[in-house]
């Protein structure tokens, strides 16, 4: 069978620049490399690099000639996603389409099938390389539905139907990402990454052990061998020029001799490479930062979440405020950059702690911080605490997402402060740390490449233009567009 598949695009965040920049989408082309293993054919389109519109996916879809359609999505991109499903359809009738990525959660069968109008014929939650080749096969030899791991379907009589979920998959068995079917030369990493170009992204591992209720990875942690890591460098390094690689796995450092073992493959290799990767502040120390730095990291990013202990304590982050300033300053002491991910409108938030964060940030000399609101997602603890608590209805879940309707989730977070009190408090933490004459100052001192200058100048204007923009943080946005 022949398999097409995109990314469907989303909301950018206000102040994050991670959607700034297409980036190579490795979840549909590792599925596509399983697929053609397996002897499918496979076409592959990011919407996202291209600036696709609906129409203009459908007249590629028009041209594939696909017997299916899978779309990855994430939560922030499920409704583009049921628009890219319906415009395949519209064009070619007898296509079958799939969904499927981190976005599909926590929502049940009968919410997605309400909310895509009869846009999306399978749904796929979980990990979709194995789940997507069951069903490919069982739709070639209609041998049947009900073995298909993770699939979500409809029975003969319409009834939304959820198969049992498969077993975490392990990394190793799984064949490297198709890289030939993206558009690699419109990718880019966004600031403050990217410094050393070309660069691209890379996961050597899948999970997370820790139990933040904020969160909704998959708790088993699954990793790719050395000797894999190795072979991809390379093959990146050769093929498509790659001087720097960002690992996107959640917590890059967990297995601490794992890294080390990486740091001295990436050493031995026989060019030079630059990398970056995000991790716990639990989870470095001195002799990691060394190796780390010596092998050619210049930047982690942490989830540091908030500078008060309460905070994090309401979040089941596991971490002390005590031990992020230790971590920040090992990276400092070996010249690694540090991103700080913090939160806004946790549990236990007061303009207090939100203040204590700010101030903590300056105090550990943070290189970059990255605010966020905490917002609900259907997968995690905080959001189910939420809607057991009566603060707003899983129907005003689903059509903050899902649907076009209204919500409360308009007007207030997870955990009950109202939106616009979220939205000062990511604006003001955001501007208290960026627009420093000090900082500023530090910034261009610290410039490596001619390209972190450009990142630098690139990444200040959208974030001017963020601090300008009446219509705010994303939610305001996605309530304005169902207005």
């Amino acid at each position: 069978m022949k398999i097409a598949m995109t990314m469907a695009p989303c909301w950018r965040l206000q102040f994050n620049l991670s959607d700034l920049y297409p980036v190579p989408r490795l979840g549909i082309a590792q599925i596509a490399a399983t697929c053609q293993e397996h002897g499918h054919e496979t076409a592959l389109i990011d919407v996202i690099a291209e600036r696709w519109n609906p129409e203009q996916f459908g007249r590629w879809v028009i041209e594939q000639q696909p017997d299916v359609v899978g779309i990855s999505v994430t939560i922030l991109s499920i409704r583009e996603a049921f628009e890219l499903a319906k415009e395949a359809k519209k064009v070619s009738p007898g296509v079958r389409t799939i969904v499927g990525g981190p976005g599909i959660g926590g929502w049940s069968a009968e919410e997605l099938f309400n909310y895509s109008h009869g846009s999306v014929d399978f749904f796929v939650r979980g990990e979709g390389e194995q789940s997507v080749l069951q069903l490919l096969e069982a739709l070639e030899t209609d041998n049947g539905l009900d073995h298909v791991t993770g699939l979500l379907w409809k029975g003969e009589d319409d009834t939304p139907v959820e198969n049992k979920q498969h077993t975490y998959l392990e990394l190793d068995p799984l064949p490297a990402p198709d890289w030939s079917q993206l558009p690699m030369d419109q990718y880019r990493l966004h600031p403050p990454l990217g410094i050393y170009p070309y660069a691209t992204m890379l996961e050597t591992a899948r999970g997370c052990s820790y139990p933040c209720n904020f969160c909704c990875l998959s708790r088993p942690v699954r990793t790719r061998s050395v000797e894999w890591i190795v072979e991809q460098l390379t093959e990146l390094h050769d093929r498509y020029g790659v001087r720097e690689v960002h690992f996107v796995d959640p917590t890059f450092t967990l297995d601490a001799d794992r890294t080390l073992a990486i740091c001295a493959a990436i050493r031995a290799l026989p060019f030079p490479l630059q990398w970056s990767c995000k991790t716990r502040v639990d989870h470095m120390d001195e002799e990691l930062a060394k190796a780390m730095a010596a092998a050619g990291c210049y930047n982690i990013a942490f989830g540091v979440e908030s500078g008060a202990d309460l905070v994090l304590d309401q979040m089941k982050k596991k971490a002390e405020v005590a031990r992020t300033r230790e971590t920040f300053a090992i990276c400092r002491k070996y010249g690694i950059r540090t991103i700080a991910y913090c939160l806004v409108a946790g549990p236990a938030e007061t303009t207090e702690t939100v203040n204590q964060t700010r101030a903590f940030v300056r105090d550990i000399q943070a290189d970059y911080v990255l605010y966020g609101i905490v917002d609900p997602d259907p997968s995690n603890a905080l959001t189910r605490q939420a809607i057991s608590k009566g603060r707003f209805t899983r129907k005003d879940l689903a059509e903050f997402y899902l649907g076009t309707g209204p919500s409360k989730l308009h007007k207030t977070t997870v955990t009950g402060v109202p939106v616009e009190t979220a939205q000062h408090w990511l604006k003001s933490a955001s501007k208290d740390f960026y627009l420093r004459p000090k900082y500023m100052w530090e910034r261009v001192r610290d410039l490596r490449s001619l390209q972190d200058a450009r990142n630098l100048m690139g990444g200040g204007a959208h974030f001017l233009r963020d601090l300008f923009d009446v219509s705010r943080h994303w939610r305001r946005r996605a309530a304005d567009k169902s207005s």
